[in-house]
């Protein structure tokens, strides 16, 4: 999966988020190579892959509702099957996606450029949700119009940033896995035991290093990764995934210094275009960065377990505020009943969405 095309012209910031999805398949597409199975009775690696009709790829992790390799790799399904001359197919394709997704017990996620417009409205049609994103939370550096010199910060002297390589380094194996944990823990993964042992089977079995489409970066303290990150080079672009840091280590600039490394990398490369989806607490470094926001992609998923519906709640409490919501409470608090009575309601027409 060697990215030998490279965008170097103007484009418009709309199609740029459709240029992180198409990357973003790359970057899982790359990961299944190592570890997945296209197999339903072959469990002998963690993830599965499939090919729907042989058009629409999906990547599948068994009996892991919190993993993010849970997901449909092709952006536009409407726009593929239209080309293939499959768009009366296209109900079915999606409930054989479903199908796959019952019975590896598991989400299904889809990301949908802006214009997809029937590609959403097909999810839709078959109960999947959308979940909130922020309008920021897309990111993108243009390295040709960058204002800022690109240079390392200094950081504390026990501190150390270096990339991760099969081809050269005895422990990278013991690394890849252990990035495994750190993964999990920065995200504050549920069942940590599990998702942990889960994380390092896949990212162990994953070739990293300076020639590879992956390049992983870690931070480290006394040897132990407290943080890291993915740079992914596919269809043209650079995205950057996974910047985290241990909640312990944070506030000390070992995210920014990872995201710095992964930029001099992609420019390096020869790569005009840096692409992110950040979390709330990043963009600030980000924008400092010089990161601009895009126009977000639809996010679309089809839930399989009562723990997303969960999840979907944390994410709006999240995007709502809680102070704000508790203000909202206390000026509401003589109704409590009628709102607690129109909350039912809407949990009940959700779920009914997604059982039709």
């Amino acid at each position: 999966m060697r990215d030998t095309t490279k965008l170097t012209e103007d484009i418009e910031t709309t199609e740029l988020s459709y240029y992180f999805c198409k990357n973003q398949s790359g970057f899982y597409n790359y990961i299944a190579q190592y570890a997945a199975s296209s197999s339903i009775e072959d469990d002998s690696k963690p993830l599965r892959v499939h090919k729907v009709e042989n058009i629409i790829s999906c990547i599948y992790s068994p009996n892991k509702s919190w993993s993010f390799y849970n997901a449909v790799l092709d952006t536009n399904i409407c726009q593929i099957l239209q080309e293939s001359h499959r768009e009366h197919d296209a109900d079915r394709i999606i409930r054989q996606i479903l199908s796959f997704a019952s019975q590896y017990r598991c989400p299904i996620r889809c990301s949908v450029k802006p214009t997809a417009v029937d590609t959403f409205r097909l999810l839709r049609r078959h109960g999947f949700l959308e979940l909130p994103v922020g309008n920021d939370a897309y990111q993108y550096v243009d390295f040709y119009h960058l204002e800022r010199e690109l240079k390392q910060i200094d950081l504390s002297s026990d501190i150390t940033i270096f990339e991760l390589d099969d081809a050269t380094q005895n422990d990278c194996f013991e690394k890849k896995s252990e990035w495994g944990r750190v993964l999990c823990e920065s995200f504050n993964v549920p069942n940590l035991e599990i998702y942990q042992q889960f994380y390092s089977d896949v990212w162990s079995r994953v070739s990293v290093g300076p020639t590879t489409p992956i390049r992983m970066f870690t931070a480290t303290i006394d040897n132990r990764i407290v943080g890291g990150c993915h740079v992914s080079f596919s269809n043209g672009v650079a995205c950057l995934f996974n910047v985290v840091t241990l909640k312990a280590y944070r506030g000390k600039g070992i995210g920014k210094a990872l995201s710095l490394q992964a930029m001099i990398c992609a420019k390096e490369a020869g790569y005009r275009y840096m692409i992110l989806q950040g979390s709330e607490m990043g963009l600030q470094v980000y924008r400092k960065l010089g990161f601009k926001a895009i126009p977000p992609c639809k996010i679309m998923i089809k839930l399989s377990t009562m723990a997303w519906y969960y999840k979907i709640l944390e994410i709006i409490l999240d995007k709502i505020g809680i102070l704000r919501l508790q203000n909202l409470i206390k000026s509401i608090k003589k109704s409590w009943k009628f709102i607690l009575f129109i909350f039912a309601i809407m949990i009940s027409i959700i779920i009914a969405r997604i059982l039709m």
